[in-house]
């Protein structure tokens, strides 16, 4: 799912869906028609009646879990346990960044809302004009430890490091917001697959047969496996789909030492991406916002965005890439080498992008 793709009008590529090939797929289903949830502007908390208040938004909002003052202090106390030890970046855990019980409660929330109806969550309230680039790194590791014990690290084998379609569970941690554009997108496999199987079950069953990409290694030219998995998991549809690994893109075209896509291939591909949009909840993350979310449940995709350096707004987000191994679904074998790739290093390997940067393996997206 690829929506800043559409503004690219001159690709031949295929990595551009195609709009005029939608209408006539799917005629009567809307793009972008979503829902948008954003973060309420959060007032100074300075009393107890403000906390109140507070509560009362968290509790008409399942989306987002709202970080008290007290949870706050106690982020910063962890941080300052975290550097008294003297550690590198890599050795952030569990025990390295103890937090308190409350706040321990708020992260057990992001497991069992990732594995349960929403699969995401955000944690808010975090300012993070107050931290210097290593503390909000800290901040990001130490809490998401909590969430998942196994970082991910994509282009460790010399791959492509810049891409979120691997990995159980994706944290992104907003330090800046752009001027304009920018806009997150998640939409449900399951409600996307069941969709497109009873608007079109032939797409729908070409998701479910094996497919030649470009492989994330660098050590192979492809892989060859499905892009959808129906029957793995009871109750949800997991997709693991890099567009751009699939159509090429106009920067990087699809080899052509792979087979060509079928026409019915592009049209399940064209498919899936209008429907995901079609269901797309859109959320407009804003600085402190940090975000969880179910990577193998959910599709996601950003807009194109627009920085003013000038007056500070500048995008950039940090990345994790986590697994829970309590509660991780069981991986379908497909996807065992890839995820093993990701997740079996050394902790010494871990590297955080305390400068900012366009793509590294834990930050920008």
């Amino acid at each position: 799912m690829a929506p800043h793709a559409l503004q690219d009008p001159h690709d031949s590529t295929g990595y551009t869906p195609s709009l005029v090939n939608y209408a006539k797929l799917l005629p009567h289903v809307r793009v972008h028609s979503k829902l948008k949830v954003s973060a309420p502007i959060r007032a100074v908390l300075t009393s107890n009646d403000a906390l109140d208040e507070l509560t009362a938004e968290e509790s008409k909002s399942p989306y987002f879990r709202y970080l008290s003052l007290e949870d706050i202090r106690d982020v910063e106390a962890s941080v300052n346990h975290f550097q008294s030890l003297k550690l590198p970046l890599h050795a952030i855990s569990q025990e390295t960044f103890p937090v308190s019980e409350s706040l321990r409660a708020k992260l057990k929330d992001v497991i069992r809302a990732v594995y349960g109806e929403h699969q995401f969550l955000i944690i808010s309230g975090l300012d993070t004009s107050q931290y210097n680039d290593v503390e909000n790194v800290i901040i990001h590791a130490g809490l998401s430890s909590h969430v998942g014990s196994k970082r991910g690290m994509p282009g460790r084998e010399g791959g492509d490091n810049t891409v979120l379609n691997n990995g159980d569970i994706v944290s992104l941690f907003t330090i800046s917001a752009s001027e304009s554009g920018g806009s997150f997108y998640l939409a449900d496999s399951t409600a996307v697959y069941k969709e497109l199987k009873a608007l079109k079950p032939k797409l729908a069953r070409a998701l479910v047969d094996d497919w030649t990409m470009v492989s994330p290694s660098a050590s192979k030219d492809c892989d060859v496996r499905p892009i959808a998995f129906p029957q793995h998991e009871s109750g949800h549809v997991l997709i693991n789909c890099s567009r751009a690994r699939i159509t090429g893109t106009p920067c990087a075209p699809r080899p052509v030492s792979l087979p060509a896509l079928t026409k019915t291939q592009r049209q399940a591909i064209d498919a899936l991406h209008m429907l995901a949009m079609s269901r797309a909840i859109e959320i407009q993350l804003q600085p402190g916002d940090m975000i969880f979310f179910n990577n193998l449940t959910l599709m996601h995709a950003r807009d194109a965005f627009v920085d003013n350096g000038a007056e500070g707004q500048k995008r950039h987000l940090l990345r994790l890439i986590l697994r829970n191994e309590e509660a991780a679904y069981e991986l379908p074998r497909q996807l065992a080498e890839t995820w093993e790739a990701l997740y079996e290093h050394d902790v010494e390997e871990e590297k955080f992008p305390v400068k900012k940067e366009l793509f590294t393996w834990a930050c920008s997206h």
